[in-house]
């Protein structure tokens, strides 16, 4: 037989884990193996009972909804904890980089395409050619012509 040394290593006295209600319990409590039904309400209050008198259960609470998938932790059983992770905003969440870094577009100065495009058009070009022209819509080009025609009816924009 031998005996396990429970007292603090070097740097986990500032650690929360190291003043766990846990830290002297058989870990194997806080995995429920029954499934379903009432066999899994009992082992999960047993092992929730040890949660209610922990000193560090806020610590351990915020790092299980964090990190912890399976088992009970925190005070939270797995569900417990996945409705605490949809209950937290996404701004409080971490966040993380998108897999795909968004490059800007090679067309954002439209002021050139724009400018070519009412010159075609009132120089009398068929909307469609100047469309696959510049590379835009046939409604964008719908869109310029209509602009057109109110700043040349009228004199002015309106």
């Amino acid at each position: 037989m031998f005996t396990v040394d429970r007292s603090p290593g070097r740097g986990e006295e500032l650690d929360w884990r190291a003043r766990a209600a846990c830290r002297d319990v058989d870990p194997e409590l806080f995995f429920p193996t029954a499934t379903a039904g009432a066999a899994l309400v009992v082992e999960e209050r047993r092992a929730l009972s040890v949660c209610a008198v922990c000193p560090v259960l806020a610590a351990c609470r915020t790092w299980a909804v964090a990190e912890q998938s399976h088992g009970i932790a925190g005070g939270l059983t797995e569900e417990g904890r996945r409705r605490a992770r949809r209950a937290t905003p996404r701004s409080r969440r971490v966040e993380r980089p998108p897999a795909v870094v968004p490059v800007p577009s090679p067309r954002t100065d439209r002021a050139p395409v724009i400018a070519a495009g009412c010159a075609a058009l009132t120089a009398g070009a068929d909307r469609g050619d100047v469309a696959r022209t510049l590379g835009v819509t046939r409604r964008t080009v719908d869109r310029w012509a209509a602009a057109l025609m109110v700043v040349t009816a009228g004199g002015g924009r309106r």
